[in-house]
């Protein structure tokens, strides 16, 4: 998919870049690798080298037209593979994988991602973090399993000017459209109109410090839980977002009677050659809120159907996508979805892990896990989300990877426990990445 869609920014692209000013933090997408035997430096060097040629390697760069969208460029990346040679232990492992993710890569830097590995119990770890604003979780997962060199399109069709055409025009027509609907929808009305009043000035207090989650990686039998989804009228993914859903249930203070907003990204890939950053959108499921339940999946999954099926690319933004590019920085901020942040959990189903992936640097990995990562951590009252969860078949196994506000679960040895707690209640046996009892992780 070699065209101006997939090379100019979309608002999903543009929110994470202001997220760092926004919210006081920058998201973080980490794959992480456990490879049974040690990695020689040469294959992640050549690894190194062949993401350098992709996607990952892009930065952004204004329009030098009025009207057109930002674009991305190809760039190079001046991060060096970072190989520890000291072994980690299962008391230290947890605090480099944080340290990978702490790592700065700023957003206008020349520094684009970071590759990195450390010898741990015989073989080693591998971990990747990509800012989330050069791309979302299964972009990163197409670049890992591709190789190829990643060509921005040329020509006339492509140039600033034709994008700012595109967009006046597009801008128009579209717009035309949502007034004859919001004359029929008073409830996209009411939203429009409450973005657009002015947002009451914050309480002149100190501002809270950001917390930096903690985390959990469990892995369970892939059959298994697709058994224990189907024997209740669920899914894989129906399953998923009611165990995210029991972990705020169950540590999260709420109003009595008060839903739980489940974050939901809906991938708009359009297939495995698409090259845009982020493909996707993040749609809010209400759940029912109250103590944990373990019942019948059937209601999650309907309401789920429903919602992705009313829901796609312009759920991103409150107007239509060429008018929000459109406006002036505050205003399109104003009228952009609230998105993941301000939900109480997200759900993020990676689906199965590309062969290609798992056999990285020329070696199998025992196992593949995601997390999404605030950096330097979360501010409270910035942001509504307390929780994120991540899940990925690998092989025959789940694993399923919970970062959590510290404040209401504690250090990644509490986490840990949790997990494993929740997942046994619906039948399942989770076994940790690593000893439970070892590490301690500070609050935050």
């Amino acid at each position: 998919m070699n065209d101006a869609l997939a090379w100019r920014l979309n608002p999903t692209d543009e929110m994470l870049h202001r997220t760092a000013r926004s919210l006081g933090s920058s998201r973080i997408v980490q794959v992480l690798w456990r490879f049974p035997d040690p990695v020689p430096d040469e294959a992640l060097q050549a690894e190194w080298r062949r993401l350098d040629r992709g996607l990952l390697s892009r930065r952004s760069a204004a329009a030098r037209f009025p009207g057109a969208r930002r674009k991305w460029l190809r760039a190079t990346n001046t991060q060096p593979v970072q190989s520890q040679r000291d072994p980690l232990t299962d008391a230290t492992a947890p605090e480099w994988i944080d340290a990978q993710v702490r790592a700065p890569l700023p957003t206008d830097s020349t520094d684009l991602w970071r590759l990195a590995s450390a010898p741990y119990q015989g073989g080693c770890l591998v971990s990747l973090t990509v800012p989330h604003f050069r791309s979302d979780g299964l972009g990163i997962l197409e670049a890992l399993a591709t190789d190829s060199t990643a060509h921005p399109p040329r020509g006339p069709r492509h140039s600033d000017v034709t994008d700012a055409l595109r967009q006046v025009t597009r801008a128009a027509v579209q717009s035309a459209h949502q007034s004859l609907r919001l004359a029929r929808d008073p409830r996209q009305r009411a939203l429009l109109s409450a973005a657009m009043r002015p947002r009451p000035a914050p309480p002149a207090c100190p501002p809270a410090q950001p917390r930096f989650f903690s985390t959990a990686i469990v892995e369970v039998d892939a059959s298994s839980w697709d058994e224990q989804a189907r024997a209740r009228g669920g899914t894989t993914n129906t399953l998923f977002l009611e165990v995210a859903a029991n972990l705020v249930r169950a540590r999260v203070p709420r109003a009595a009677h008060g839903d739980i907003e489940v974050g939901i990204p809906m991938n708009l890939r359009r297939g495995p050659r698409d090259e845009r950053a982020n493909a996707l959108v993040v749609v809010p499921l209400s759940v029912p809120g109250g103590p944990v339940q373990y019942g019948d999946l059937r209601a999650t999954r309907w309401a789920t159907k429903a919602l992705l099926r009313s829901s796609g690319t312009r759920s991103a933004t409150l107007v239509p996508e060429p008018l929000w590019h459109l406006l002036p920085a505050r205003r399109a901020d104003a009228l952009k979805t609230p998105g993941a942040q301000q939900t109480d959990v997200v759900a993020s189903n990676f689906g199965s892990a590309p062969e290609a992936v798992v056999r990285f640097a020329g070696r199998t990995a025992g196992s593949v896990a995601l997390r999404t990562m605030n950096v330097p951590g979360l501010v409270p009252d910035r942001a509504r989300l307390r929780a994120s969860l991540c899940l990925l078949r690998v092989g025959r196994r789940m694993v399923v990877t919970v970062t959590g506000m510290p404040h209401q679960f504690g250090d990644s040895a509490a986490l840990h426990l949790l997990a494993v707690e929740e997942l046994a209640a619906w039948g399942l046996k989770a076994h940790p990445w690593w000893p439970v009892a070892a590490h301690e992780t500070k609050r935050g």
